[in-house]
């Protein structure tokens, strides 16, 4: 797939820009090769985001564009950062009490965070507000509130992830939208059902605790008995692979129930000192990880690597019949050069790429061999990694058998 950049569309007035933006949009999708319904979801998505655009016009000229391929893509929003104290304390104030704004609840709090300048620099994403709400909404009425209104929110429905970049200079979002096979049901609708969360920490894991959690977990699913007992094998290999970690971090696993699917969702916090990091990266450099084994192995592989550097991720191997297989790139899609560097990981990508990998057809034989023994490769429809910064965000999807 070829990257795409469309064209940048300066608004002052967004009455006057829409057409030109809408141009903009237009002219990407059918450039970047982008069809049926994923082209009407990016559409929707950018309506949505010229939409906050219209919200907060009043404040100075904005920029709009959209970046990526068929596979993901981005949407960006900047401006200039021009707002002197008082007016951000009158729009916090604004923000707050969601008055004289178009909208409150998740719209409201996008707005806010948009346009709100912070002490220092700052950041403010959809994960994270996802994270924490998630958290306070079994015991908190207000955040049931909120997670209620997240969920009406086309935008937050439609988009993989938002992020919000504030500097001393300049606001700027970036709105990600993925366009997996896998996530063609997950990435466009709530949830039926969503689980409880059960939280595991390196440094006091339970295992009798972990496991038996994940049975209540996967009973609040009603689903039937022979995809309950599939779902637990791929929780506990899930499990096994964060035992297998060898960085710091704080996890948390619950699952998500849709008509035809069911997703096991990771979200996990590392928190890594500079030696354990050069440790870390003098491993991957000198190909000692080279003796990982198993599909869930590479994906561990590929999160403690990609918490370091999408670099690093490229130079990991795999020795299959004497013959170096480079399994970096294999699955890695979307990498970005936005606000801060990310990986992103497939299994389907990687399934797709072994027949093309430039090796002995031995070594090919047994990468397809391992990836079918796994339970997580042999069972799971997609597996997505997400890397970035210290956070990690994996997503497991199985398709109900009954």
């Amino acid at each position: 797939m070829h990257k795409v950049q469309s064209e940048h569309v300066k608004i002052a007035n967004l009455e006057s820009a829409l057409e030109g933006a809408y141009g903009a949009v237009d002219s990407y999708i059918a450039e970047a090769g982008i069809k049926d319904k994923n082209a009407i979801r990016l559409r929707l998505l950018s309506e949505e985001v010229l939409r906050l655009a219209k919200s907060i016009i009043g404040y100075g000229i904005m920029e709009f564009w959209l970046e990526g391929d068929a596979r993901v893509s981005r949407i960006y929003l900047k401006a200039e950062n021009h707002l002197d104290r008082d007016k951000q304390k009158e729009l916090l104030s604004v923000s707050s009490t969601g008055e004289n704004i178009s909208e409150r609840g998740f719209f409201g709090k996008l707005l806010s965070n948009f346009m709100i300048e912070s002490p220092k620099n700052s950041t403010w994403s959809l994960k994270e507000y996802e994270d924490d709400l998630r958290k306070k909404k079994e015991t908190d009425t207000f955040s049931q509130e909120a997670w209620d209104d997240l969920e009406r929110s086309i935008v937050a429905n439609l988009a993989d992830d938002i992020e919000v970049g504030i500097d001393k200079n300049t606001i700027q979002m970036v709105v990600t939208k993925d366009f997996s096979e896998a996530l063609k049901t997950i990435g466009s609708k709530p949830a039926e059902i969503v689980s409880g969360i059960t939280i595991i920490e390196s440094s006091k894991l339970d295992e009798e605790r972990v496991y038996n959690r994940g049975d209540e977990l996967i009973s609040e699913l009603e689903i039937s008995p022979k995809d309950a007992t599939r779902l637990k094998l791929i929780y506990e290999e899930t499990v096994g692979m964060l035992k297998a970690m060898t960085t710091d971090y704080k996890a948390e696993i619950w699952f998500e129930r849709y008509k035809k699917e069911c997703c096991l969702k990771l979200t996990a916090k590392t928190d890594m000192s500079a030696p354990a990091k050069k440790e870390l990266i003098d491993i991957s450099s000198d190909k000692k990880n080279s003796s990982v084994k198993g599909v869930m192995g590479k994906i561990g592989d590929v999160i403690e690597n990609g918490i370091l550097h999408y670099s690093e991720v490229m130079k990991l191997n795999q020795e299959y019949g004497g013959t170096p297989v480079n399994y970096g790139t294999m699955g890695i899609y979307g990498a970005m050069d936005g606000m801060d560097p990310a990986v992103m990981w497939s299994l389907s990508d990687y399934r797709d790429a072994l027949p093309e990998v430039d090796a002995e057809k031995e070594a090919i034989r047994q990468a397809t061999d391992e990836l079918e023994k796994s339970i997580v490769g042999s069972l799971a429809e997609d597996v997505l990694v997400g890397v970035k910064g210290n956070r990690v965000d994996m997503t497991i999807v199985y398709e109900l058998r009954g």
